[in-house]
């Protein structure tokens, strides 16, 4: 069972990868400075997974890549 799916299309915008990372490290921040360091621990698991699946995991898909290249050039003229 997969709980995140880097592949999704949903993760392509790198500010979405981003993002999905530094919410669940921000809210392990609060629980930690609250002093519950059971759920900062959980949440800094939860983002150090996504961080893998998100950045190390993720392979873009070679034709979609090049085919928003030529989308956004094509915008741009």
């Amino acid at each position: 069972m997969q709980i995140l799916d880097p592949q999704h299309p949903f993760f392509k915008p790198v500010w979405r990868r981003v993002l999905t990372v530094v919410v669940p490290a921000a809210w392990a921040l609060v629980e930690l400075s609250n002093g519950a360091t059971g759920w900062a621990v959980l949440f800094f698991a939860a983002a150090g997974y996504a961080a893998y699946q998100l950045f190390v995991v993720y392979k873009p898909d070679a034709q979609n890549a090049a085919n928003t290249e030529k989308q956004e050039e094509a915008d741009g003229d």
